[in-house]
């Protein structure tokens, strides 16, 4: 998917769902953006870039994580999650007042050279259609010294909680066809000697990529049929169900919901995921 299409993504059906369901997203996701702020020891940092920042509750964690002295950036292609994030900082009053927000592609974007010392991204940055171009353009924003830090998904054998649903499917689907190796999407960066070339190509240095083991505990309303419908309409399987007529939809929700009966407990489906947290420095 090239960046304009990812833009109309985005911009369209895709985004406004995500933007309805943010709040659930944001607190299924929070413990993976503290993991990251914790890894990679970003206090110090003053200026932040929040790639991808979607409906802005990490870039009000980041804000808050390094103190009144800081101010965030949160940068997002969504109207519909900007729109989220926007009233979020509202709502947090004061801690608010450390963030903004921007409309724009951050591969792109022509960012004041030299302005952040630190990019901070929780999954926002595996989706760049020219990634190596996207990481040299976001350097060029960071002051000599600044560090990078982001989280992107393992393999996608790693992560039961998008495996499982998609088994499921395609009991129904016929499986589409492969994309092609590290093309843009949540898996682009599944591989982490991809990953550190494409880091190295854009010219960051002092490259780690650590393994981390996360859990993912989808649920908001204490039944598993609706939190099996929430894991199929905002994971992996959504774009496949986009064409189904709703008979075939209904099919394959039973079929998920079937899969994922053993790994609901206390109100929340919890299935096992990995994913990699990156760190580098502009030299």
């Amino acid at each position: 998917m090239s960046n304009a299409e990812q833009v109309a993504y985005w911009n369209g059906e895709a985004g406004r769902k995500w933007a309805d369901n943010d709040a659930m997203m944001a607190h299924m996701l929070a413990p993976i953006a503290q993991d990251l702020l914790q890894h990679a020891r970003v206090e110090g940092a003053r200026r932040v870039l929040d790639v991808g920042c979607g409906g802005g509750s990490e870039t009000l964690m980041v804000a808050e994580h390094l103190g009144p002295q800081a101010t965030v950036l949160g940068v997002d292609i969504s109207a519909p999650l900007l729109n989220v994030a926007r009233e979020r900082a509202r709502a947090a009053g004061g801690g608010g007042k450390q963030v903004d927000f921007l409309e724009a592609d951050a591969s792109t974007h022509a960012f004041p050279p030299a302005s952040f010392d630190l990019l901070f991204s929780r999954f926002g940055v595996m989706f760049f259609d020219d990634p190596t171009a996207a990481f040299a353009n976001l350097r060029q924003a960071l002051q000599p010294g600044a560090r990078l830090a982001f989280s992107c998904w393992q393999p996608l054998q790693e992560n039961l909680w998008a495996l499982l649903p998609l088994k499921a499917a395609f009991q129904h689907l016929p499986p589409p066809e492969p994309p092609p190796p590290h093309a843009p999407g949540p898996f682009a960066f599944a591989d982490a000697d991809y990953t550190r070339s494409v880091l190295e190509g854009a010219g960051f240095t002092d490259i780690d990529i650590a393994p981390h083991a996360v859990t993912m505990a989808w649920g908001r309303e204490d039944d598993l049929a609706t939190t099996a419908r929430d894991m199929l309409n905002m994971g992996p399987v959504s774009r496949l169900l986009q064409d189904c007529d709703a008979a075939l939809r209904e099919t394959v929700h039973a079929a998920a919901v079937e899969a994922m009966a053993p790994w609901f407990s206390e109100g929340k489906i919890r299935l096992p995921g990995a994913v990699w947290l990156v760190t580098a420095r502009k030299a």
